[in-house]
């Protein structure tokens, strides 16, 4: 046995996303994927129809087209908007697609405004920006 610390990686992201923000653990899942008519439908609990004249109406693609995660995330609110917001949400999940927080609206240093450090916190002069 040594006293190393163990150095496997996590897999947990740490760093900036591509918007200069910090992407919570998890929330990156999906970005990059890709989703199939059949995938879509069976996830959403939709007939394929649906989703074949969605592909069409939205995006101009055929039934054997292909849709990322934020053409999924359209759809979801096309074919599934008269649902509640956590069904589409579900819905997303159940597909794989990337499913953004909507009670995620903190910012800068990632804890609620009466947590957050006086030189991080909003005013009503400036944003999120560090205060100096």
């Amino acid at each position: 046995m040594t006293d190393q610390p163990n150095s496997r990686p996590t897999g947990i992201p740490t760093e900036l996303n591509d918007e200069g923000e910090y992407t919570p653990a998890g929330e990156d899942q999906g970005v990059n994927a890709s989703f199939t008519a059949d995938q879509v439908a069976s996830a959403f609990d939709v007939d394929i129809e649906r989703v074949h004249n969605a592909f069409q109406g939205e995006f101009g693609l055929g039934p054997d087209g292909q849709v990322d995660s934020k053409g999924a995330q359209q759809l979801a609110e096309v074919i599934l908007g008269d649902k509640p917001q956590d069904v589409q949400q579900a819905a997303l999940m159940t597909l794989g697609a990337f499913t953004p927080r909507t009670d995620h609206d903190w910012g800068f240093g990632e804890k609620a405004d009466d947590e957050e450090s006086d030189r991080l916190k909003r005013t009503a002069d400036k944003g999120d920006e560090e205060r100096g």
